[in-house]
């Protein structure tokens, strides 16, 4: 039979003419011919990526679709075998949402072919043409589908790369709707590094759909084709703009892209860039920002789709199962939503009966749970309808039974029934008001937790209307992590009339100046009560105070003025020389003795500098006119000024120009030691040597305009901000970059470092101002309140205070400067440390050892160093984890691993105490798990183990193999893990008690009572946690789920255990079955460890950021960014939170309580909800 196949294709080709062999294959008509086991009958599309055939398969008696792929250059051998890779991975694909590949292959005449399956029904791009725009609550489950596919697709590794709605099928399936993905075609694996050939060349495409032809003349629909080069592959209409500029370098943020053109499309009917040419289209999608949805569609499915056609692919979101969450969050409640939040409310309040569901309502749930699977209701729920159902039973008997007393008591029935009837009315009109309300709320709830998440300022709002609806816990929770930002405002301070400019501290900081369209003003500092009004009848665009805040400067459009900041009389009304036409002063300074005022004019030409003790211009400084005017005194007096181009030097003595530094120069600031700092237009920061005007260093070659630039108050830091929202600080004698971080939406307009050069002040123009931690570039404070940008923001002296002036919200803004979480931290070690913990409940000693530094160990709950202890020496051992430093229970001893020796150190001091000796690396330390005593076990890579105890009795054991883990348990026993696999429990006296064969290498032991949870190997090993009884001394199941490594295992309450894994989850499991109870997703990469804390799981991962969940429901709630570096360890100490991150970094949080939060908003202005 192959024979006789191989034989009919072998004359089949032979037929074929020079002429037809020259021809690309996929331009021929092929029908009759057989590909594979696959006849050729009927050409049913024509593309430019090839041709599309249906077909009839012999052998299993079916038919299918066969795409005909384009033939690859000349010259190409390497085009096959890409091909043949990549369809290989397309045919792996199994998902009932995607069309499924059946075979694939290579001719001798060079045909590529694949064959798929024939999937019948409606392409989307055909619906929408017959019947417009999809109502979101028949497209998001077809959404749902399509983004199942596509996120199954890419954990294989596969990018589609050709994502629009003429390549989704609907079909109808058991009366529902199924949406099927059709066409990897030009997918692309993306984890080669050589993509596909075979692209789809230009020209219109030709489908074939149910409804009629789709052309490339319909603006509404248009599906161009691209040149297989650099340029892009894909639809223009659906393509990213990374498959614009090079589509061999596309991911999967490339496919949620053009899932989000597709949802636009599907809910209004059309795309967002209908451009008319490529290149139109190109220039749309690169730089156009998409225009709003309209209609009826709400406000989140607008922000859904808008983050899903970001620009930047890290701005998108992180999977397309993450796109569809939040469109599923957008649509109005479910009745699964509302069942679960009835159930909620009617268990919170003691169960009331006048909560349970009518039997109207309880239809619905009875359709729901039909097509339920088994178990898709908690016990709460279950119980919740049961009762409904018991009390509906009882109305229906109640009503039944009267009406059989109508025939012996008419009238007293009728008048009976009436009332029942009115009861019964009120009953279900109640149960109806009930159920709507609970459908408000869940929508509300819903919306500000998509909000929440999002960092979005719409948050408040939603929660804010969900909690006055249901005052859950977890939404009380997320409320108040939404207004907690709002609590930080002390005082707003009204202008006199318009903007407002500028608002300072005094140098004592117990007064403040602001400056309005028409006046400045001096404030009391602690009651916030008005002081003085300096009247100016213009715009006052600054005010600043001398250095010894006796006197305030203020800088108006036609004059520059002296007070006393003690009474608020005018000392002088400085004027322009005689015989000069009066600037429109827009910027100034003075010089930090007082003595001079510089102002320059709005357009940027000139400069005026007045000497204050005798009240007389002295100087008028010629300027390159600009945009941009700004100008800076430095501490000796140089004075620099620029408008956006050059940057021009004067010295304090006879004012003449004593250097020039060439723009666009867009701001800058002058610092002690003849330092200068600028900010370029283009994006460059550059360090000055003044008054030479020599560059000392470029900090940044390029980027968006720096708008701002600061020196720390030694001069040993520098920060600049800009366009781009970015803030960098730098090492101003070495360049070096300190940190970053990106505050928010918008650009940056200013910042300050505070008098201690420990965090830095950033203001920007979406009306925030966030504070940061200097040496990581941590956020700890986000300053909210104004509703438009800032344009300047000020620390208090002290630095325990921010004021922030926003000129089109016509307020001044002061703020609490604290961070309402962070309570304690200590700063980054190195690159590559081990971190230790002693074996108590709370954790509270902490051992960090980093490569080459000194080993520190902490007492986290005092926030004390407790000693400075020799570094570690790690093992050299590939497929072992290395031996982390060790604290006692007590936190009186500490151990360090050094080579072959474990070191002891009493504590507090770090006094050495005595060493303990292997023959080979140590590779394991643990002190007791009792609360006092010594105890100390150590192994190491021959297998060796000593037991070192404080009465001096110390013992030698042997393992099989390497030591990968040991514990001493409260009672004496020894528990040893090796690198063969085996587990051995030792009795006080050495002898061994039981021997266990493990599934896997283990890398740690937790214990729990008589329950053991053990951690397998990562370096040698993917296979899962198991639990290992102690009484019995065998396995008792595996906690299986995880897809990779589980990185931490934590018992928690009610004998439950918490594990933190690779995969971006955690998952919580019964620890005495192995059963798992819930699963909690969101984090793009791994989770490093998780807690359980009031009803929620929180866990660190990868970027830094605590994660946290309802335990419950497994729902996302928050997330609070805790580290710059990932974070590997994460424990409760009381009310506190304490993390770890691989950089040594230790820091401990609190989260003010709740109904605390909720309390203050009611009674705080600020918390006002806005729009």
């Amino acid at each position: 039979m192959r024979r006789a196949k191989r034989y009919r294709r072998e004359r089949a080709v032979s037929r074929l003419s020079h002429r037809e062999l020259e021809e690309p294959m996929a331009d021929r008509d092929l029908c009759g011919r057989t590909l594979g086991e696959f006849v050729l009958r009927e050409q049913i599309g024509e593309g430019g990526g090839g041709t599309v055939y249906r077909c009839f398969q012999p052998s299993l008696q079916r038919h299918a679709v066969v795409k005909v792929l384009r033939e690859p250059k000349r010259g190409d051998n390497g085009a096959k075998e890409r091909f043949l890779r990549e369809a290989q991975l397309a045919s792996q694909l199994d998902h009932p949402c995607a069309a499924h590949v059946y075979a694939f292959g290579a001719e001798p005449d060079g045909v590529l072919w694949i064959a798929m399956e024939l999937v019948k029904g409606t392409t989307l791009e055909a619906w929408i043409r017959k019947r417009g725009a999809m109502p979101p609550e028949e497209f998001v489950p077809v959404f749902e589908c399509v983004a199942e596919a596509v996120n199954c697709a890419h954990e294989r590794g596969i990018v589609h790369r050709d994502l629009k709605p003429s390549n989704v099928m609907l079909t109808e399936h058991g009366g529902r709707r199924i949406a099927k993905l059709l066409d990897f075609g030009i997918a692309k694996a993306d984890n080669e590094s050589v993509a596909l050939s075979l692209e789809p060349l230009v020209g219109a495409t030709r489908r074939a759909d149910a409804d009629g032809p789709v052309t490339s003349s319909d603006p509404a629909g248009r599906d161009w084709h691209l040149t297989p080069s650099d340029v892009g592959i894909g639809s223009a209409p659906y393509m990213s703009p990374q498959q614009w500029d090079n589509a061999r370098a596309v991911g999967p943020a490339s496919d949620i892209y053009s899932l989000g053109v597709l949802a636009y499309r599907a809910l209004t009917g059309r795309v967002p860039f209908p451009a008319e040419s490529e290149a139109k289209c190109r220039e749309q999608h690169l730089h156009m920002e998409p225009p709003p949805l309209g209609g009826d569609l709400p406000p989140s499915f607008d922000r859904a789709i808008r983050r899903a056609l970001a620009k930047a692919p890290e701005a998108r979101h992180g999977s397309a199962l993450d796109l569809a969450s939040e469109l599923r969050g957008a649509l109005p409640a479910s009745v699964r939503e509302l069942l679960r939040s009835s159930a909620g409310r009617w268990a919170a309040r003691a169960r009331r009966p006048g909560l349970l569901w009518s039997s109207d309502a309880l239809a619905d749930v009875d359709g729901w749970t039909r097509e339920a699977p088994s178990g898709a209701l908690s016990e709460l729920e279950c119980s919740f309808v049961a009762a409904s159902r018991t009390r509906a039973r009882h109305i229906r008997w109640i009503t039944r039974s009267f009406a059989a007393l109508v025939a012996a008591a008419a009238v007293v029935t009728l008048m009976w029934r009436s009332a029942m009837h009115a009861r019964f009315a009120e009953t279900e009109a109640r149960d109806a008001r009930a159920l709507a309300e609970a459908k408000v709320a869940e929508s509300e709830l819903e919306r500000g937790r998509a909000a929440l998440l999002h960092g979005e300022p719409e948050a408040l709002a939603h929660l804010a209307e969900a909690y006055r609806r249901d005052p859950a816990p977890t939404t009380a929770f997320m409320f108040a992590r939404a207004a907690q930002s709002r609590l930080a405002e002390k005082a707003r301070l009204a202008s006199t009339q318009g903007r407002m400019w500028w608002g300072t501290f005094s140098p004592d900081g117990g007064r403040i100046a602001t400056a309005d369209d028409r006046a400045a003003q001096i404030w009391d500092a602690t009651s916030y009560r008005l002081l003085f009004t300096l009247p100016h009848g213009c715009e006052v665009y600054q005010a600043i105070f001398s250095a010894d805040g006796t006197r305030l400067v203020t800088i108006a459009r036609t004059m520059v003025r002296i007070w006393d900041a003690r009474s608020g009389a005018l000392l002088l009304d400085l004027k322009a020389g005689r015989g000069q036409t009066p600037s429109d002063f827009y910027r100034g300074a003075v010089s930090s003795d007082g003595r001079f005022v510089a102002a320059m004019d709005a357009g940027g030409t000139l400069a005026s500098v007045w000497d204050v003790e005798l009240g007389t211009l002295v100087a008028r400084l010629r300027n390159q006119g600009g945009d941009f005017p700004n100008l800076a005194f430095g501490a000796d007096g140089w004075l620099a000024t620029t408008a956006g181009e050059d940057a021009r030097i004067f010295e304090p003595r006879g004012w003449t120009q004593v250097g020039v530094i060439h723009g666009p120069v867009r701001s800058l600031v002058l610092g002690a030691r003849g330092r200068m700092m600028t900010g370029s237009s283009t994006g460059e920061v550059t360090l000055w040597s003044i008054p030479g005007a020599t560059m000392l260093r470029q900090l940044r070659k390029f980027g968006e305009p720096v708008e701002a630039v600061a020196f720390s108050p030694d001069g040993t830091l520098v920060a600049a901000g800009g366009g781009d929202g970015a803030v960098q600080v730098w090492q101003a004698d070495s360049g070096t970059l300190r940190s970053q971080f990106n505050p928010g939406h918008g650009k940056i307009v200013d910042v300050e470092f505070d008098p201690k050069a420990v965090r830095l002040l950033a203001a920007t123009s979406d009306g925030t101002a966030v504070i940061a931690d200097v040496s990581q570039g941590l956020p700890l404070a986000l300053l909210d309140g104004p509703s438009k940008a800032l344009r300047i923001a000020r620390f208090a002296p002290d630095g325990l205070r921010v004021i922030g002036a926003s000129r089109d919200d016509g307020t001044a803004t002061v703020w609490e400067a604290a961070s309402p979480y962070r309570r304690w931290a200590a700063a980054p070690e190195g690159d590559a440390c081990d971190i230790g913990m002693s074996s108590r409940a709370d954790r509270r000693f902490i051992a960090v050892g980093c490569r080459g530094l000194p080993t520190r160990v902490w007492d986290t709950s005092r926030d004390l160093l407790l000693a400075e202890l020799p570094s570690t020496t790690p093992s050299e051992a590939n497929d072992f984890i290395s031996a982390a430093p060790a604290v006692s229970p007590a936190g009186d001893l500490a151990a360090v691993p050094r080579g072959a020796t474990v070191e002891l150190y009493d504590l507090p001091g770090g006094r050495p105490r005595r060493a303990v000796e292997h023959e080979a690396p140590v590779s394991a330390i643990a002190f007791t798990e009792a609360d006092s005593g010594h105890a100390i076990a150590s192994g190491a890579l021959d297998g060796s183990v000593r037991v070192v105890r404080e009465d001096g009795t110390d013992l030698a054991v042997q393992a099989s193999g390497g030591v990968e883990a040991v514990a001493v348990l409260p009672d004496g026993r020894i528990i040893v893990a090796d690198a063969e696999r085996r587990l051995r429990v030792y009795a006080a006296d050495g002898t061994v008690v039981a021997s266990l064969e493990l599934p896997a290498r283990v890398m740690s032991l937790r214990r729990e009572g008589a329950h053991l949870v053990a951690l397998t190997n990562c370096v040698a090993t993917t296979a899962p946690p198991f639990l290992i009884d102690l009484e019995r001394y065998r396995v008792d199941a595996k906690l299986e789920g995880h897809v990779g490594c589980v990185l931490s295992a934590r018992w928690s309450s009610g004998q439950r255990v918490l594990t933190a894994g690779v995969d971006g989850t955690a998952r919580l499991w019964d620890g005495s079955t192995g059963r798992l109870l819930q699963t909690f997703k969101g984090s793009p990469r791994f989770l490093g460890d998780a807690v359980l804390m009031s009803g929620m799981a929180i866990a660190g991962d990868a970027n830094g950021v605590l994660r946290f969940w309802d335990a419950a429901s497994g729902a996302k709630l928050w997330t609070l960014p805790v580290h710059k570096s990932a974070v590997i360890g994460v424990h409760l100490e009381g009310a506190d939170i304490v993390t770890r991150g691989s950089t040594g970094e230790i820091s401990r949080w609190r989260l003010p309580q709740s109904e605390a939060v909720v309390d203050a908003c009611a009674r705080a202005r600020p918390c006002a909800i806005v729009p």
